[in-house]
C-alpha cells in the first residue's frame, strides 16, 4: 500500500482519469457541508498581491549630492533623488558617466548647487518672447526658469506637460495653470526631460564634449568658468 498523499499534489496531477475522479468523489462524500463551504471560499478567494519589490536606488543619492555640493545629505530627500534619477534614466544619461558629469555640472551652475530651483528673477523680461511661446500677458513670470535646468517659456512647459501625460500618465493641469511656482516644487527634474531629448543633449555631450554641452544649455558662454569648476568637482566625486 502506498503512503499518504498530499491533496495539493493530487490536484496538481489531476487529469480526470477514472480512478482519480472516483477518489475525489469518495473524498468529497466524507466531508461535511460546512467543511466544503469553507474549502470553496478559500479555494476561490482572490490570491494575495505579490509583495512589491524594494525600490532600487539609482545613481543619484543624498550622500553623492553632499559630496558634490557640500550641502548636508539631509537637504536632498527621496523625492529629489528619485526625480533626478528618473530624468537621467529617461534620457539615457545614466548609462554614460562622462555625460552625467557634464550635465550635473551645468545643473549645479544654473541652480547654485541646487539651492535655487526656480529662476530668482521675476521673469518680466521674458514677456512677449514669441520664440519661447510666451504669447499671453504674464507668461514671462509664469514660465520663468524652472528646475535646475531652468526650463523656460510656455512652449517648453507645454512640452513637459505633454510628455508627463503621455509617458508617465500624469495629467497635471497645474503645470500650465500655475507654471514655474508649482512645477519647480513637483517636477524640478522631470520637467527637463523633453528639452534634453529634443535638444539631443546626450549625443552633444558624447560627441562634442563639455564645452558644446554648456553652449547648448546656455546658448553661449555665460558662466563658463563656474561651469568648469563644477565639472571638475563632478569628475572628482562622480566615479
Amino acid at each position: 500500500m502506498s503512503g499518504p498523499i498530499q491533496l495539493t499534489d493530487a490536484a496538481k496531477y489531476y487529469q480526470q482519469e477514472p480512478q482519480q475522479v472516483s477518489a475525489f468523489e469518495w473524498l468529497q462524500q466524507q466531508q461535511t457541508a460546512e467543511t466544503m463551504a469553507e474549502f470553496a471560499e478559500k479555494y476561490r478567494a482572490t490570491p494575495p498581491a505579490p509583495p512589491k519589490p524594494e525600490p532600487q536606488p539609482g545613481y543619484i543619492t543624498a550622500d553623492l549630492m553632499q559630496g558634490i555640493t557640500g550641502h548636508p545629505a539631509k537637504s536632498f530627500d527621496a523625492a529629489f533623488c528619485n526625480d533626478f534619477n528618473d530624468m537621467l534614466e529617461s534620457t539615457g544619461f545614466d548609462q554614460h558617466l562622462d555625460a552625467m558629469q557634464m550635465l550635473t555640472a551645468n545643473l549645479c551652475h544654473e541652480s547654485c548647487g541646487f539651492i535655487y530651483m526656480k529662476e530668482i528673477d521675476s521673469g518680466e523680461y521674458l514677456n512677449g518672447r514669441g520664440d519661447l511661446g510666451n504669447i499671453y500677458p504674464g507668461d514671462g513670470p509664469k514660465f520663468r526658469g524652472c528646475g535646475p535646468l531652468q526650463v523656460t517659456g510656455r512652449s517648453n512647459h507645454q512640452a513637459s506637460a505633454d510628455w508627463l501625460r503621455d509617458h508617465r500618465g500624469i495629467d497635471d493641469g497645474k503645470i500650465m495653470d500655475v507654471g514655474t511656482d508649482y512645477s519647480a516644487d513637483h517636477y524640478a527634474f522631470s520637467i527637463a526631460i523633453p528639452w534634453l531629448l529634443n535638444n539631443d543633449l546626450l549625443n552633444v555631450c558624447l560627441k562634442q564634449g563639455f564645452e558644446a554641452c554648456c553652449v547648448r544649455i546656455n546658448g553661449g558662454y555665460n558662466g563658463y568658468e563656474d561651469r568648469c569648476v563644477w565639472y571638475s568637482k563632478c569628475k572628482q566625486v562622480m566615479t
